[in-house]
């Protein structure tokens, strides 16, 4: 720039450089790279200080309307004589920092192989951050929701795969035709492991209706009773319409069964809880949450409410030390801290947070208080509050297979057995995660120095005994 040239007048702040009289057609800026409006420009815990105004983004971060001109940020432009012509000035693009979306790359699916990102060629020096924030702007990250478990995916209808059931169906109808039933060959069908997923359950039952025109679960109460009865009829409903028959049971009487609705509603995903609602909606009419206002007291309600809002954490959402930290603090204040513990809070925590970050918050809480948050809430609550809370927080923080024991042998050790908790408990592991099953019974036999087959043989009787060692006892 010559001496004679005057000097290039100020700039006006980033963002709003645009020739006077000129509309801003800047669209609303939303995701990544782009950054929010100025109230929403708040510092987070953990995060570094934000500098005064402000970043300029390296050139191409952003894509300019051709009515806007280039933007410059601390520094003169250069002279108009080297300036290209007006609205065309567009930077080359550049890759996004490493670990956050590149632009034009497909995001991973579920399921699906893992995509990785091209390797990056500028931000080599950028501090760590948080995880699930952006650099710039703390923004979060995308999380990708949790599947629905088998069988509470209401858009399947048969697997992919369709199974050959006509010999089933054919034994089926031999073992309950005539004269007596034949026990045993209900069970070798009914537990045979083709059938364990929810869906091939359906597709024997519909199948057995429709050659026989018949109703398979007419014919099973018509020639079975007492448990046996009652395991086989929750296998042809499957997972998610026997936790609303559940439901109903445990809400349709003088006295709440809580052990029952902790079990169907406590720690389960947000995909599972919306499937449920809906479910009880379409089977009875009612609003679930409406049913449990009137058959709980108010702090259970509100708990109950957080859980139904299906708006925990995702399972692959991290554990943001800044988070976890500031969550540990609001549990101490409102527990330990306070006269009387402020139930809400503590619900609101726990019910939010997923299995990741409730072990988090678990350690943060002991090393920082030096005293264990499950001893905390056992001194602050009493009764079903006590259960519900210690049920969250165990589930994420224990030893998962032995958890998983000592809630199913509970039902059995009672002086009156549960049998409706211990079959519900047990097909939930028969239903889920094969590897969970295995883990249970590994940990029956570390923690009790005998087998589950050999814990059930010693509960249960009859066809009913044998049918639960079949579904869940080792082969």
């Amino acid at each position: 720039m010559s001496s004679q040239q005057p000097p290039y007048p100020p700039q006006p702040p980033y963002g709003n450089q645009f020739p006077q009289g000129l509309p801003n057609l800047n669209p609303p800026w939303y995701g990544y790279g782009s950054p929010p409006p100025q109230h929403q420009a708040q510092q987070y815990p953990g995060s570094p200080p934000r500098p005064s105004q402000s970043p300029q983004p390296p050139p191409g971060h952003y894509q300019y309307p051709p009515s806007a001109g280039p933007q410059y940020q601390g520094h003169p432009p250069p002279p108009p004589s080297q300036q290209p012509p007006y609205g065309q000035q567009h930077p080359q693009p550049y890759s996004q920092p490493p670990g956050y979306p590149q632009p034009g790359y497909p995001q991973q699916q579920y399921g699906g192989p893992a995509q990785q990102p091209p390797p990056p060629q500028q931000w080599q020096q950028q501090p760590a951050y948080p995880p699930g924030q952006h650099p710039y702007y703390n923004a979060p990250v995308h999380v990708t929701s949790t599947p629905a478990s088998p069988g509470y995916d209401l858009s399947q209808r048969y697997p992919t795969q369709r199974i050959d059931t006509s010999a089933d169906i054919e034994v089926l109808r031999k073992a309950m035709k005539g004269m007596g039933c034949d026990e045993r060959a209900l069970i070798r069908v009914f537990a045979s492991p083709k059938y364990q997923h929810p869906l091939a359950m359906q597709q024997l039952r519909d199948d057995y209706d429709a050659r026989f025109v018949r109703d398979l679960d007419g014919d099973i109460k018509g020639e079975t009773k007492g448990e046996f009865e009652d395991v086989l009829l929750a296998l042809l409903r499957g997972p998610l319409a026997h936790d609303v028959f559940t439901l109903v049971k445990a809400l349709d009487r003088a006295g709440t069964d809580e052990e029952a609705l902790m079990d169907v509603l406590l720690c389960r995903s947000n995909a599972d809880i919306s499937a449920i609602v809906a479910e009880f909606r379409h089977a009875t009419g009612r609003n679930l949450v409406d049913v449990i206002k009137d058959d709980v007291d108010a702090n259970l309600f509100r708990l109950y409410s957080m859980v139904l809002s299906a708006t925990r954490a995702e399972e692959a959402a991290p554990a943001v030390p800044a988070d976890i930290e500031a969550k540990v603090t609001e549990l101490q204040r409102a527990t330990e801290g306070t006269v009387g513990a402020n139930t809400v809070a503590v619900a609101q925590i726990l019910t939010s947070a997923n299995a990741a970050q409730l072990r988090a918050m678990s350690g943060a809480y002991h090393a920082k208080y030096h005293r264990s948050l499950q001893d905390v809430i056992e001194r602050e609550f009493r009764g079903d509050m006590e259960d519900a809370l210690l049920r969250i927080l165990t589930s994420a923080t224990g030893d998962s297979g032995r958890v998983d024991v000592d809630w199913l042998r509970a039902p059995l050790m009672k002086t009156m057995k549960k049998h409706g908790l211990f079959i519900y408990r047990a097909l939930r592991l028969y239903w889920g995660d094969r590897s969970r099953l295995q883990a249970a019974q590994t940990a029956h036999q570390r923690y009790y120095h005998k087998t589950l087959a050999t814990q059930l043989k010693e509960s249960l009787s009859g066809d009913y005994e044998e049918l639960m060692i079949a579904l869940i006892g080792e082969k």
